[in-house]
């Protein structure tokens, strides 16, 4: 009965978001807010301090995970899954489209949560009706999933582009995590389940662990942050938590605390390549459904309290590879300090002054813990496209403004700035739009690509076959004179032909206009695609984002 009533509740709230979302961008739909009760844990122990991680195991104070993108994920650890070159380009960027569509909902959701209903009857109606789902916890976990699981749904997973393997728990138990800069706790799939949904590894069982710990009520942690909902079990009187997504997708369990073991690519100076973080505030999750296929669960590294990153209490970067270009080359994720940071064991003493630095804006009461940046310009080659972007800034509604985002596969960019965009390159190229929904295009061109072109490997828009020099850099211009260049491989993805490789199509996705009065929803996400090839860094303690320009496939490599 207890699930029954949540799934209705859910049907029922997200129908109220989806009426509150519908001023946003053409993308944005429905979030649904959910709490549920705790279950069975060690005595607790005092997580108010911050998390302890053995520095002295490091790289002067780095730790470089592996950052594997879901193309190849199953491959890395070892699984029989077909290898993403024998996959087709199209389909697989067809699929990121849509799973980044689905991330743009979540994203814009969060906004309308931290404005709409976090604090309204219907919030509290469901926090009520989701504790009746207490007596079920002990149901039976479910099977573990195939291996091919991750890459067989189109558009499963929203947001889970890149993923890092932890272990948990001691004796520690392995998992695999979504890095996800969009989202503030950190969560696994837990046994006993009253729903889990099909996952690669084992699903982590708490009882197994003697450094497990849940939460009670008198926590000070059992409070409501931005990024997830914490409210106290009429059954037990433990913690729990709940989170919830904008594809409709969410979690719930007991909020608790465990040792994360991270196994470093950077050498340590101790000979140990483990670094072990203690007391990590987490979410053990015990009904988890939606999108989520073939993970344990969710690394959340926005700037909100829970946030790994945070608790970790030091900056990260991180290096993402052209996925299609090296699909089977590993990324990195460092956490360090920004002194030290690098993008994996050939770049790991990266000092503050190689980093380009823009300003992290100050959300705090105004939006959700995501990466604000000011964008204030665009360049094409060396023509300023006429934009306002004075228009597009973070509004008091929380609505507007630039974020930078592990989880969205290429930029979002409203009808304001994409056309402008799409014009100038065009203009300068001497490139001729195709008809992207007219056959013979309709059958290449992946669903959510609007601007396509022909580059005959003749032209002078080729350079050793595959190279361009035709098409012009593409410069995002961020506040402080911090000027990002774009080349090639960050402006136009393809070719999407078999056989002639000459059809290609902008990297960005066109969201529609801007609503006026102040939009509720995020103006311009700037994506994998754009990211890639660069170290960037998450400077927490400076409040900044730095860019250096990097070989991410040969720095892993080192």
């Amino acid at each position: 009965m207890g699930v029954t009533v949540i799934y209705k509740t859910r049907c029922w709230i997200a129908t109220v978001f989806l009426f509150l979302t519908t001023f946003c961008l053409s993308l944005s739909t429905s979030d649904a807010v959910a709490a549920a009760a705790a279950a069975e844990g060690h005595s607790e122990k005092s997580a108010s301090k911050k998390t302890d991680w053995d520095q002295s195991k490091s790289h002067h104070g780095a730790v470089s995970l592996k950052l594997m993108h879901r193309e190849q994920v199953a491959l890395a650890l070892g699984l029989a899954v077909v290898p993403p070159a024998q996959q087709q380009l199209p389909q697989l960027v067809a699929n990121a489209i849509a799973r980044s569509k689905s991330r743009v909902r979540y994203l814009n959701s969060r906004v309308v949560a931290k404005f709409g209903l976090k604090n309204s009857h219907a919030y509290q109606f469901v926090v009520a009706q989701a504790s009746a789902a207490t007596s079920l916890i002990n149901a039976a976990p479910p099977a573990v999933a195939s291996a091919s699981g991750l890459l067989s749904t189109p558009a499963s997973g929203g947001g889970q582009e890149y993923f890092v393997s932890l272990k948990l728990g001691n004796p520690p138990q392995e998992v695999l995590l979504a890095v996800d800069t969009g989202s503030e706790i950190s969560w696994v799939q837990c046994t006993p389940c009253v729903v889990c949904y099909n996952q690669i590894l084992p699903i982590y069982d708490p009882n197994k662990s003697s450094s497990y710990t849940v939460f009670d009520c008198n926590n000070k942690n059992c409070h409501i942050t931005d990024g997830v909902s914490n409210v106290c079990s009429q059954g037990d009187g433990t913690c729990a938590y709940a989170a919830t997504y904008g594809d409709g997708s969410d979690t719930w369990g007991s909020l608790s605390s465990e040792t994360f073991t991270m196994e470093s690519s950077i050498s340590s100076s101790s000979g140990s390549a483990f670094v072990a973080a203690q007391e990590v505030i987490f979410g053990c999750g015990r009904l988890n459904q939606g999108l989520f296929v073939g993970s344990s669960g969710l690394l959340g590294l926005d700037r909100g309290t829970f946030s790994f990153a945070t608790q970790m209490g030091v900056s990260f970067s991180y290096c993402m590879i052209d996925r299609m270009k090296t699909p089977n080359a590993t990324s990195a994720l460092v956490f360090g300090s920004s002194t030290s940071s690098g993008s994996a064991a050939a770049a790991a003493d990266q000092p503050a002054s190689a980093f380009a630095y823009t300003s992290m804006l100050n959300t705090a009461g105004k939006a959700p813990g995501l990466y604000y940046v000011s964008l204030v310009g665009i360049r094409v080659g060396k023509q300023q496209l006429p934009i306002d972007f004075s228009a597009m800034e973070l509004n008091p509604n929380g609505g507007g403004g630039t974020i930078i985002d592990s989880g969205t596969y290429i930029s979002f960019l409203p009808e304001q700035v994409y056309l402008p965009l799409q014009d100038a390159i065009l203009k300068q190229a001497k490139l001729e739009l195709l008809v992207a929904a007219a056959p013979p295009w309709s059958d290449l061109i992946p669903g959510g690509l609007q601007t396509c072109f022909l580059l005959p490997k003749s032209s002078s828009h080729h350079k050793s076959g595959s190279e361009e020099s035709g098409i012009p850099p593409v410069i995002l211009q961020f506040e402080g004179n911090v000027d990002i260049e774009l080349d090639f491989h960050n402006v136009i993805i393809g070719p999407f032909d078999p056989g002639t490789n000459e059809l290609y199509c902008l990297a960005f996705v066109n969201s529609g206009p801007l609503q006026q009065p102040p939009s509720i929803c995020v103006a311009v996400i700037i994506g994998n695609v754009q990211q890639q090839n660069f170290l960037i860094n998450f400077d927490l303690s400076n409040s900044r984002v730095g860019f250096k320009k990097t070989d991410c496939a040969t720095a892993a490599a080192g």
